[in-house]
């Protein structure tokens, strides 16, 4: 899947990012500037405010899974606060976001690293579902 120069890539599974993920995906932007690292790419990606449409997603998402006593979330990232993703680790080429939940636990990577045309940024989100609502909550939001 390819559009607007963002592409699916495959996810190499174990991860170090995540013991026993059981659920991933990736996406790739090539090329960027050589000067851009990690933490500029999670800034660009989820400190602005995101597209009204997925906002919307999100506050039904919210709204549903408050009743099975799941933590409601905006899609953002704060290193002083953490935001809905709390930053968990941090180098220049890599930064990891996540929670550990009840149901699941949760990370966002986000890597710079070198590809034939330049730089590119891969925004990695791995999955390990504990339970039964942990693997229905993902089938049910994959599509989005």
């Amino acid at each position: 899947m390819k559009h607007f120069g963002i592409k699916k890539v495959t996810v190499a599974l174990p991860s170090a990012f995540l013991e026993g993920v059981n659920w991933a995906d990736a996406y790739e932007f090539s090329p960027v500037s050589e000067q851009f690292d990690a933490l500029e790419a999670a800034r660009v990606m989820f400190e602005k405010d995101p597209p009204l449409w997925v906002r919307c997603l999100n506050g039904t998402r919210n709204r549903i899974v408050g009743l099975f006593g799941i933590k409601p979330g905006q899609i953002s990232i704060d290193e002083k606060t953490g935001g809905a993703f709390p930053l968990l680790s941090r180098s220049e080429d890599v930064v990891v976001y996540g929670f550990d939940d009840w149901h699941l636990n949760f990370r966002v990577v986000i890597q710079i690293h070198d590809v034939n045309s330049g730089r590119a940024v891969r925004l990695t989100t791995l999955v390990r579902r504990k339970n039964g609502f942990g693997y229905g909550y993902i089938f049910l939001i994959t599509p989005f």
